[in-house]
């Protein structure tokens, strides 16, 4: 590991509000590393690579100094992309890849129904987090005069096709400049819960990454 993105749903869980999340766990859903062994052709060793997955979920994910990920989970970084950047870049990107022509809240709460009054007409307001809280007021008339959709989103429960196709869109818009991530704040791995802390009650414009 050589860098870890910091995320809503790092404090989502250790708030006790994602049930499937068992203790003792490793948190850190997004990240950058080196390939040490194991990545074949595909992923030699010394390549930069980037990930997400059910890593700081399910199992034991980024804040680590090492971590075994699986292959399909893996991006090369492209080419002038440096790791802090990258750390922060999979989980954001690949959601609004996969669901693209909406709003995505990842916060709930309030923003939520800030987030629903600021639909154009016809316009779907994807929900993929409860950080701010589980419970939220919406304006129904958002929902009625927008022509307004609401949905909910999973990210790892997207095909593997799908994840392909994204990481895919992505580097390309990296390559390209199309795209270039905003990190707002670094901070040593030891220092993770600061890190955490910033996130949630600074609210910064751009990614929180833990660098190792």
């Amino acid at each position: 590991m050589t860098a870890a993105g910091v995320t809503p749903l790092d404090h989502t869980i250790l708030s006790g509000h994602f049930p499937l999340a068992k203790a003792p766990l490793v948190l850190g859903n997004e990240g950058a590393g080196v390939v040490e062994e194991g990545g074949g052709t595909d992923f030699p060793v010394g390549s930069c690579v980037m990930f997400t997955g059910p890593y700081g979920v399910f199992e034991d994910g980024a804040y680590s100094e090492w971590l075994a990920v699986r292959k399909e989970s893996l991006c090369l970084i492209p080419e002038g992309i440096d790791d802090v950047s990258a750390a922060g870049i999979p989980v954001a990107y690949l959601t609004a890849r996969l669901r693209a022509d909406i709003v995505i809240d990842g916060v709930g709460g309030e923003v939520l129904s800030e987030a629903l009054g600021a639909l154009v007409l016809d316009g779907s307001l994807t929900t993929l987090g409860y950080a701010a809280s589980r419970t939220a007021t919406i304006n129904v008339t958002n929902l009625i005069w927008q022509r307004a959709s609401i949905k909910s989103f999973i990210l790892f429960a997207q095909p593997q096709a799908a994840w392909a196709e994204a990481w895919n869109t992505i580097v390309a818009l990296l390559q390209s400049g199309a795209i270039k991530p905003i990190v707002a704040r670094t901070f040593p791995l030891a220092e993770t819960a600061d890190a955490l802390r910033y996130l949630v009650e600074g609210r910064p414009f751009g990614r929180v990454v833990v660098t190792v």
